[in-house]
C-alpha cells in the first residue's frame, strides 16, 4: 500500500511539473525542428543556387568562346558578344553573393578591355573587388585594375591601389606592375627596385620570369 501510494505521488509530481513546464518544452522542441527545418531548406536553397549559377558561368564561358574565334563573322560575333554581356549582368544581378557573378565581372572586363573600352573595364573590376570574393580572386581584379589605370594615364591611382594590396603569393605579379608604373613616373631607381623584388619572388617559387629580368636589366643600361 505504501508502495501504491508513493508511485500515486509520483504521478502526481510529474502531472503538475509538466503543467508548469511541459508547454516550454514543447515550444523548445518546435523551435528545434524548426531551426533542423530551416537549416536544411536553406541548404538545399544554396546548393540549387550554386548549381544554377554554375550552369549559366558555362553559357557565359561558352558566348566568350565563340566571340573571340578568329575568321567569325563580324554580326556572329556581336551576337555572341551581346549574349555575353547579357549573361554576365544576368549572373551579377540574380547571383550577386556568389564568386561566379565575381567572375562573370572578370570577364566582361576582360572584354571590355579587348573593345578598348577601359572605362566599362574599370568599372567591372571595381564591381568585383566590392564584392569581395576569395581572397586570391580579389588579388586578379586588384592587379588587372591596376593596369587599366595605367592604361588610363592615371599613374598615382595605381600606384596607391598597387602599394595599398598585401598581395602575399602574388607579390611578384605586384612587383612587376609596380614597377611599370614607377618606370612610367621616371623614377627608375624605384623601379629597378620593384623588379628586383618580383625577381626574388620569382626565384623563391623555383623560377625566373624572363620579361621581369629584361625589364630589370634595361633599367641597369639606362642608369
Amino acid at each position: 500500500m505504501d508502495t501504491y501510494r508513493t508511485e500515486e505521488e509520483q504521478i502526481d509530481a510529474i502531472k503538475k511539473w509538466w503543467q508548469t513546464n511541459g508547454s516550454n518544452i514543447l515550444v523548445g522542441i518546435g523551435l528545434a525542428i524548426l531551426i533542423v527545418v530551416g537549416w536544411q531548406f536553406w541548404q538545399d536553397q544554396k546548393r540549387a543556387t550554386g548549381e544554377s549559377a554554375s550552369v549559366m558561368y558555362g553559357e557565359l564561358l561558352e558566348a566568350a568562346e565563340l566571340a573571340a574565334q578568329p575568321g567569325v563573322d563580324a554580326e556572329i560575333s556581336a551576337a555572341n558578344m551581346t549574349t555575353l554581356t547579357h549573361l554576365g549582368g544576368e549572373l551579377k544581378e540574380q547571383y550577386e553573393s556568389s564568386e561566379y557573378a565575381v567572375f562573370a565581372a572578370l570577364m566582361l572586363a576582360k572584354q571590355h578591355v579587348n573593345a578598348g573600352d577601359a572605362d566599362k573595364a574599370e568599372a567591372e573590376l571595381r564591381w568585383a573587388i566590392e564584392h569581395k570574393a576569395s581572397e586570391g580572386v580579389t588579388l586578379v581584379a586588384q592587379l588587372r585594375l591596376a593596369r587599366i589605370l595605367v592604361m588610363k594615364d592615371q599613374l598615382d591611382d595605381a600606384l596607391a591601389l598597387i602599394n595599398s594590396v598585401d598581395a602575399g603569393a602574388q607579390s611578384a605579379a605586384f612587383e612587376e606592375v609596380k614597377g611599370d608604373i614607377l618606370v612610367s613616373l621616371g623614377e627608375l631607381d624605384k623601379a629597378r627596385a620593384a623588379y628586383s623584388k618580383a625577381l626574388n619572388a620569382n626565384d623563391s617559387k623555383g623560377g625566373t620570369k624572363p620579361i621581369v629580368k629584361m625589364k630589370y636589366d634595361n633599367l641597369a643600361v639606362v642608369k
